[in-house]
């Protein structure tokens, strides 16, 4: 009789354990990846920070430096509630709420203005159609319109209209 020898271990034979990963392999797979994702960020932001000095030059710095500025007294007024119509004459309603930023006087000086302004931006929003304040792009267009329908009645140092909330169905 032959014996059939296999080189298989027998079943109740440990299993032999897997090497242990050296831990400087384990701090490669974490600093490496690190590294180059900080490295990717510092130059995306380099790049955006060129390709936006370089398309607005002086114009831009300009600008910059007058978002940077401290901002004047500020008039948060009511929220305005305004029913809007659609292309299709349906009605949606609308909140919103707004803040006027003045360059010059104390809020209090302010205050004698606010029924006019209130008027004037009611007025506005009577006019607009839903499809204008649902497009992003026609925010900066309302906020200039209402700050000149400020100025006329009045608030001649207004600055900026701040949108504080905005709601519409």
């Amino acid at each position: 009789m032959t014996e059939n020898k296999t080189n298989a271990p027998a079943p109740d034979a440990p299993s032999p354990t897997p090497p242990k990963p050296s831990p400087i392999g384990g701090l490669f797979r974490v600093v490496v990846p690190a590294l180059l994702a900080a490295g990717a960020a510092y130059g995306g932001t380099r790049a955006a920070a060129a390709r936006t000095s370089a398309a607005g030059g002086p114009q831009a710095s300009a600008e910059h430096a007058t978002v940077s500025r401290p901002p004047g007294p500020t008039l948060p007024l009511d929220p305005f509630l305004a029913t809007l119509v659609d292309t299709n004459k349906k009605t949606h309603p609308m909140k919103m709420s707004i803040a006027i930023e003045f360059g010059v006087g104390t809020v209090d000086d302010l205050k004698p203005f606010v029924p006019r302004i209130r008027d004037a931006v009611l007025a506005y929003l009577r006019t607009v159609t839903h499809e204008q304040v649902t497009d992003p792009a026609q925010l900066e267009k309302i906020r200039a319109d209402l700050l000149e329908r400020c100025r006329s009645v009045g608030a001649l140092t207004a600055e900026r209209v701040l949108v504080t909330d905005f709601v519409v169905q």
